[in-house]
């Protein structure tokens, strides 16, 4: 017997990570951070190594995946759609620039704070650097990020 899946025809069994997800909202004295904790992503970092004519160089890498609204999952929602949202409940944003911590991590206040949380300073954290929406049956069914 053919069994059917419910939901896209991708499997979501490796997104079984935690991380935070820090989006700033505002600038100079209207400073805003928001912080969503994501249960069921995927986190892969990379090391990469360029051979260029001075010589090689290693940069790393990442790979993130969120599933958007799947198995109780939070929904996806553009940066401009999240900023003039009302609530935030259930929801989530990823836009370039933004922070990624493996694992839980503190509030963020304080444009100070905002400030230190840097990749050289905190083990797992990565700066998002491109953003793409994965779509299945007109809906977001993830999201990708890289950096």
């Amino acid at each position: 017997m053919l069994r059917m899946r419910r939901g896209p025809p991708v499997d979501y069994r490796l997104c079984n990570q935690t991380v935070t997800l820090y989006h700033q909202t505002g600038t100079g004295a209207a400073f805003g951070c928001t912080r969503t904790v994501f249960h069921g992503a995927f986190l892969d970092f990379k090391k990469v190594t360029a051979v260029e004519k001075t010589g090689s160089r290693e940069t790393n890498s990442f790979l993130l995946v969120l599933p958007s609204g799947w198995d109780g999952r939070p929904v996806w929602m553009s940066a401009q759609q999240y900023d003039a949202a009302v609530t935030h409940e259930n929801t989530f944003t990823l836009a370039p620039k933004d922070k990624v911590l493996l694992g839980e991590g503190p509030e963020i206040t304080t444009r100070e704070q905002w400030a230190v949380l840097l990749p050289a300073q905190t083990t797992g954290l990565v700066v998002v650097r491109d953003v793409d929406a994965k779509y299945w049956q007109a809906a977001v069914c993830h999201v990708e990020a890289a950096g």
